[in-house]
């Protein structure tokens, strides 16, 4: 979603089941006659007889400057604006007399704010040292309130800029915070030693510097701590949830290492509680090692690694199969099991060398890639590797779909990485047309005894290749899931600043048309049903088609 340029101060969203309630058929308007109901309109004003939650509500929806204006329609309007129960104040800031004028607009709106309590308050621009006496008093204002969510998200124009945001010292003690997220804000190492959260739960920190001395701190200080995310940070090799016997839910998103310790900077997580776990991002000269993830039900392994430096040239590809046969052996209990770029493509080189993955528990498996022809040896090979999967879900719209190994231009790479690769590519290549065939005679376990459902999203049918891989996969899949339930494929054409009216005839008849392919192939089960849903986007909405086939 766009965020919006301007401040803007938003409200909660309401139950509406709190306000509206089945309407008496004997009293109801509808029923009255056509021209009653006309002259009732042109006499009432339906919105200010909204009750205030609900004004508060759609004001939410407004930039502050245009909500607070509001405040001239009527009395009834006069203080709506300064009950919300959130504060979200955002500024794309460029030169600091922007961001000045942002801090008055925030101080003016602060001081004619009247709710007695703030449920989530946030503020988002670029800052500058020179505000930081403001920011503070930002902070103690949600503070005072009883804040329940504070996010303090700060961004930087240029990458090294030295300002970060240290947080106030009262923020350390015991505060009423429940969610708290930080982003280019310092944090103090000694005041960390005595911190005190005890109603944090959910707890997010990007861009910034945290030690193995300060996480365990802040797991000795958050003793209701059930959620972490270090967002790209840095300083830390180890983390040791011994010391929350609360947390279960544990998000990496990217890290990196001393430059002269490729390979052999391993970031050690520890874990005998958590139910998840989390990694994605870019991991620059790092890489991860679980030691006791026991009680995992759900892991994500979406990041990926940074090419191998010169000295690791010649073994970059057994370094990396290394890595995720640790990771999956690991991770081999888990239900949920979530698999990105990186891995798809390492375990598609192993299947071609014939090296097998380990045997997983996993039944729900989500597989993040745009997927080509290369990627179809590493799906076989999760097939195999995962003889209790009860669904199937293929992502083919991933936030991140860098290509690490293979490049459909080899040219184009440098001449060190091309003359290495080309060998392995001429090598790897194959008919992708005909690539399922070569496993007719393969017996999947999970096909023959339990896949009930498969779900492809993202299907850009504009796309040839993607549509070859696609359909042939399906074919596939019909053919040998021998239990299969349903099959619900989301196919797509990106239409910026378009409406459903807009939708081209032609687009529906392919989409029509691809349906009808999918019903006409071979299934292996009986009760297989096939849906197809044309996904388009309209103003950055999406909307749908659907085609449902029995």
């Amino acid at each position: 979603m766009r965020q919006p340029s301007e401040s803007s101060v938003n409200a909660t969203i309401w139950d509406s089941t709190s306000f509206y309630r089945t309407p008496n058929r004997k009293n109801n308007p509808l029923k009255r006659p056509r021209s009653c109901q006309n002259k009732e309109c042109q006499n009432v004003d339906r919105i200010s007889n909204l009750p205030d939650p609900i004004i508060q509500h759609i004001l939410s929806f407004l930039p502050a400057a245009d909500a607070i204006k509001t405040c001239i329609l009527s009395k009834r309007w006069d203080s709506v604006w300064t009950l919300v129960p959130n504060l979200i104040f955002r500024r794309e800031c460029s030169c600091s007399q922007e961001a000045e004028s942002f801090a008055v607009f925030v101080d003016k709106t602060l001081m004619h704010y009247c709710s007695p309590k703030v449920k989530k308050f946030l503020v988002e621009f670029e800052f500058t040292e020179c505000l930081k006496a403001q920011v503070d008093s930002w902070v103690e204002f949600a503070v005072r309130l009883k804040v329940e969510e504070l996010c303090l998200e700060f961004h930087r124009e240029i990458a090294d800029d030295p300002d970060y945001y240290y947080l106030p010292n009262f923020l350390y003690s015991n505060i009423p915070v429940e969610k708290l997220s930080l982003r280019f804000c310092a944090l103090s190492p000694n005041k960390l030693k005595q911190v005190s959260w005890m109603s944090l739960k959910v707890l997010s920190i990007s861009y910034n510097f945290v030690s193995n001395e300060m996480i365990k701190n802040i797991f000795l200080g958050c003793s209701l701590l059930e959620y972490l995310k270090l967002n790209q940070c840095y300083g830390f090799d180890q983390i040791n949830t011994n010391f929350s016997s609360s947390l279960k839910d544990l998000v990496v998103d990217g890290s990196w290492g001393p430059e002269d310790k490729f390979g052999d900077f391993v970031i050690t997580i520890k874990g005998p509680s958590l139910l998840s776990l989390t990694l994605t991002g870019y991991m620059r000269r790092a890489n991860y090692m679980l030691l006791d993830v026991s009680s995992l039900v759900e892991a994500n392994i979406g990041y990926r690694m940074k090419s191998c430096s010169h000295g690791c040239r010649s073994n970059w590809y057994s370094a990396h199969r290394s890595m995720l046969h640790d990771l999956l052996e690991k991770l081999k209990h888990v239900e949920k099991l979530t698999i990105g770029t990186w891995c798809l493509q390492v375990l598609s080189i192993s299947e071609v060398k014939g090296l097998s993955s380990p045997t997983s528990a996993c039944k729900y498996l989500t597989l993040n890639k745009k997927i080509n022809k290369w990627d179809l040896p590493g799906i076989a090979s999760l097939l195999q590797s995962s003889p209790n999967l009860l669904k199937l879900t293929i992502n083919l719209m991933p936030s991140n779909n860098f290509e690490v190994f293979f490049y459909h231009n080899i040219t184009s790479l440098p001449i060190f990485l091309s003359v290495k690769l080309w060998s392995f590519y001429k090598y790897y290549n194959f008919d992708g047309e005909e690539y399922w065939s070569l496993y007719n005679q393969r017996i999947f376990k999970c096909l023959v005894l339990h896949l009930k459902s498969v779900e492809i999203v993202g299907f850009d049918t504009s796309c040839s290749s993607l549509k070859l891989v696609v359909d042939q996969s399906v074919q596939f899949l019909l053919k040998n899931a021998k239990v299969l339930e349903k099959m619900i494929i989301h196919a797509q054409r990106d239409a910026i600043n378009r409406t459903w009216m807009s939708v081209e005839a032609q687009e529906l008849m392919e989409l029509l048309e691809l349906t009808q392919a999918f019903l006409s192939y071979p299934r292996a089960s009986p009760n297989a049903k096939v849906m197809s849903l044309f996904n388009f986007w309209a103003e950055r909405q999406p909307a749908s088609i659907g085609y449902s086939l029995l």
